[in-house]
């Protein structure tokens, strides 16, 4: 009689599948509560390499620059603001491919864009195909990303322009012979000029300078 007694004991306390299914629900919502609060964690973290930066702007304003090395943000207030960039990669049989992007870091290493074969006239009207590298780096991260609105189309503008304005002042045999002349003219007029994006133009070199046959 006993014994029949402390069994229907133990059947009454037994756990029920309501009980099984709240520990399971309660269970299910800490493991996804613990991976929402990871994701935010992750989320707080920029880490910046070396020579390279990112603008931060808080509810769309400008906040601050980001340098290398690990950094915090605010999610949801703070955001990078992205920048164009132009990069330009040989294949195998050298030609050069050119893809823009945007990306939240801005490259802060010396960067050489390629133009080739840019047609032009000399100021005894002869056409010619100048080949250049144009070797610059940006020193300004703030400027490059808020006073110009793409910087690898306004770079190029600025290149084939100042290219017409100088070749223009010259007659053929000048620029066939003055390859160094017009480097360094065309250097300094674009290092003034981009200045106020927060760009140093290094140098820029003629690779070839070719008549183009009539």
């Amino acid at each position: 009689m006993v014994a029949l007694i402390r069994k229907n004991m133990i059947m009454e306390y037994s756990p029920t599948p309501m009980f099984v299914g709240s520990s399971t629900f309660a269970l299910a919502f800490a493991v996804v509560l613990a991976i929402v609060v990871l994701s935010a964690i992750l989320k707080c973290v920029k880490i910046v390499k070396q020579a390279e930066c990112m603008v931060i702007e808080r509810f769309g304003k400008y906040d601050r620059t980001l340098n290398a090395g690990i950094n915090f943000i605010i999610p949801v207030m703070d955001r990078p603001r992205p920048i164009h960039q132009r990069i330009f990669r040989k294949d195998t049989d050298g030609n050069v491919n050119v893809m823009d992007i945007e990306s939240a870091t801005i490259d802060l290493r010396e960067q050489v864009y390629h133009y080739a074969k840019e047609n032009v006239t000399t100021k005894d009207n002869e056409n010619i195909q100048i080949t250049a590298g144009l070797f610059f780096q940006i020193c300004d991260a703030t400027k490059a990303v808020y006073e110009v609105a793409s910087l690898p189309d306004a770079i190029e503008e600025l290149y084939m322009t100042s290219l017409r304005n100088v070749v223009g002042k010259l007659d053929l045999n000048e620029c066939l012979a003055s390859r160094e002349k017009i480097s360094r003219e065309l250097s300094q007029l674009m290092d003034e000029a981009t200045d106020w994006w927060g760009v140093k133009v290094n140098r820029l070199g003629i690779k070839d300078i070719v008549p183009t046959p009539k």
